[in-house]
Parts: C-alpha cells; structure tokens; sequence
C-alpha cells in the first residue's frame, strides 16, 4: 500500500466527523494545573500562542482559549473546523483545514511561531515516515524553548487487538462494534494507527524534543473492550 493510499483511509475515517465532543479531556486540564500553569508558569495570562494540531471539534482548543491564550487549531476535517468557527466565533479566522499529506515545508499560519503546540490522539494516524516528518515541521513552528505535548495510542488498548500488521510502523484496524453499526453518519470504520510501545518506544519518536514528562491515561468505557491506555509526552524545544 502506498503513502497515499493509507492516508486516504484514515481521511475518509475521520472527515466524517462523527464524535463531537465539545468539553475538553481529563488529559488537557489536568496537565494545564499541575504542568503548564504551576511547574511551567503557562497560564495563559500572557496571551502565548498556542497551536492545536489536530483540533477536532474545539472542545480540547476551547478550554485554552477560555484560559487566555491565543489558540489557533488545525484538522484535516472540513464539519469539525466548522464546528471550531462556531464555538469560537471571535477566533474563527484561527482555525483552518490542512491536508493530510505532511510536508517540512508546511506553514498553516505563516511564519507564526508557538509557545506550546498541542497534538491529542492525532499524530499515531501517520506511519513511522510521515510521523517524522510532521514531528520536524511542528519543531519548526515552535519557538525556541517551546513546549510540545502529545498524546499517542498504546498497544495495550483494546484497538490493538482488532488490528492485523501492515507497513512502516501501521497496523491496520477494522472496528466492528455492533454500536458502531448503526452510528448516525458512519459510512467507513477502518484506519490505520501507529501504535507505541513503551515509555523509550515513545522518547525515540519524539526525538527532537527533550523530554520535560511521560505518563499515560487510560479508561475503561464498556467491559467488552478494555483499555484505551494513551500514553502523554510533555516536552520542549531546546533553544539554538
């Protein structure tokens, strides 16, 4: 399978824009109070620029930008960007629909740079490849000392086990829920997913940056599935 073809799915899968979630995570206000705001002094009080890669519906994006900063996001989906501009409407200039082939050169604001650039349950869509390329290009936007944080999928939550092998770091995955079936405006369910390791595994991706915190969150929603361990890195961009 080519770059593209893999890509395509993944884009079919969340163009559709089926989960709207409008509250931010546990992931992102938990972070913000013991991290950013009293270990980092990033409260938002400054007005600092914040980048959210892979914003999806603006619930995550919302919450930084009800705390002060000057947030702006990007996703691949045209009904979640929409639904952006329509809960941040004094912002919505901010928020824009890139492509999912990942390029160095990719500039969604211009020549903005970023204090922190965000990326939650977004980056393991991309095989080992593309990964390197989109991680070299968010550590071109940000500025130097900047704090990049992530999210990426572990292989002990329960999508690994409906997953097959495919190329370059993917595993293809075909969820086949009966909850899904019925799904209002689901038409495609399978995609691929980059799936880390280990605590090293993760450090090895994110290699550009210097590890500030690892950790992980986890939940278990319905029985039948298990975990949807995720694990966090919370890292910076060293000054040059």
């Amino acid at each position: 399978m080519s770059k593209k073809d893999y890509l395509k799915f993944n884009d079919n899968y969340w163009s559709q824009a089926v989960f709207d979630a409008p509250n931010p995570e546990t992931y992102v206000f938990r972070a913000y109070g013991r991290i950013f705001k009293f270990e980092l002094g990033l409260d938002g009080s400054g007005k600092e620029k914040l980048l959210d890669f892979g914003c999806g519906p603006g619930g995550n994006t919302k919450f930084y930008h009800e705390k002060g900063f000057n947030v702006h996001g990007v996703d691949l989906s045209k009904i979640d960007i929409a639904r952006c501009k329509k809960r941040m409407p004094k912002i919505k200039k901010q928020f824009k629909v890139i492509d999912p082939n990942p390029s160095l050169d990719d500039k969604f604001f211009g020549n903005t740079k970023f204090k922190i650039i965000t990326a939650f349950q977004s980056l393991y869509y991309y095989n080992n490849a593309d990964l390197e390329t989109r991680l070299q290009n968010l550590y071109n936007m940000l500025e130097p000392n900047g704090i990049f944080y992530a999210t990426m999928m572990h292989k002990s939550c329960w999508y690994y086990k409906m997953s097959r092998p495919s190329k370059n770091g993917l595993r293809f995955v075909r969820l086949n829920r009966k909850n899904d079936k019925t799904r209002k405006g689901l038409k495609t369910n399978d995609h691929f997913i980059n799936f880390v390791k280990s605590n090293d595994h993760l450090k090895k991706m994110f290699h550009m940056f210097k590890p500030l915190h690892i950790g992980y969150y986890d939940g278990v929603y319905r029985n039948e599935e298990g975990s949807e361990k995720h694990l966090t890195f919370i890292g910076k961009k060293l000054k040059k």
